[in-house]
């Protein structure tokens, strides 16, 4: 699957079949924990002396969720539901991770009357160099066909309430708000709203 760049900016030249849109290999996941860190702000200010920490953990806690889903994929015979995808950039024979995506089952509640299954989404990244060319839309398009696959009709995320340009980008595809939800902070006058998203699919 190739990444829709229909919005691409004028000053990049992006060929949009140098771009593919698939699950990460292992050699990748050091690739793909750099983008997350760089693109959560782990690197700026004072916690920038953190970074090789955060991206080493980043790196392990996905490493470890990919090998733990596949081995108990394989074990009780059910489809992984667990996927890290990437958009890898394919130039003069050489590879470059520039986006990332993860999707998976998760349960709701279980003090609920009715807790039940349903497909999440989180870790939505892409490289600061590839910004505003269509690339995270292409990686959600590909969360929409892993969740038909799977048998699902409805997909969630959360995204920051102060998190604009993911507001339209989420609004713009069709995702709509469930609730809001009042954020925990170490500063007392600082509360973020975080919204808690869904997308009906066709």
């Amino acid at each position: 699957m190739t990444a829709n760049i229909a919005n691409i900016a004028q000053t990049f030249d992006l060929d949009p079949h140098h771009v593919e849109i698939r699950a990460v290999r292992e050699e990748e996941i050091h690739c793909v924990a750099d983008i997350i860190t760089r693109s959560f702000h782990f690197d700026r200010g004072w916690m920038g002396w953190f970074t090789p920490l955060f991206k080493l953990g980043i790196a392990e806690d996905l490493r470890h969720r990919l090998r733990s889903n596949i081995v108990s994929g394989s074990s009780n015979g059910k489809q992984q539901q667990q996927v890290c995808s990437i958009a890898a950039y394919t130039d003069r024979g050489k590879s470059q991770v520039i986006g990332t995506i993860e999707v998976g089952m998760r349960t709701t509640n279980y003090r609920q009357p009715t807790p039940h299954r349903y497909v999440y989404i989180s870790n939505l990244a892409v490289s600061r160099d590839f910004r505003r060319l269509g690339i995270a839309q292409g990686l959600l398009h590909d969360c929409e066909r892993l969740t038909t696959a799977w048998g699902h009709t409805e997909l969630y995320l959360h995204v920051m309430g102060n998190n604009d340009r993911g507001r339209r980008l989420y609004e713009k595809l069709g995702y709509e708000i469930v609730f809001r939800e009042t954020v925990w902070s170490i500063v007392p006058w600082h509360r973020p709203e975080r919204l808690f998203l869904c997308k009906q699919l066709d």
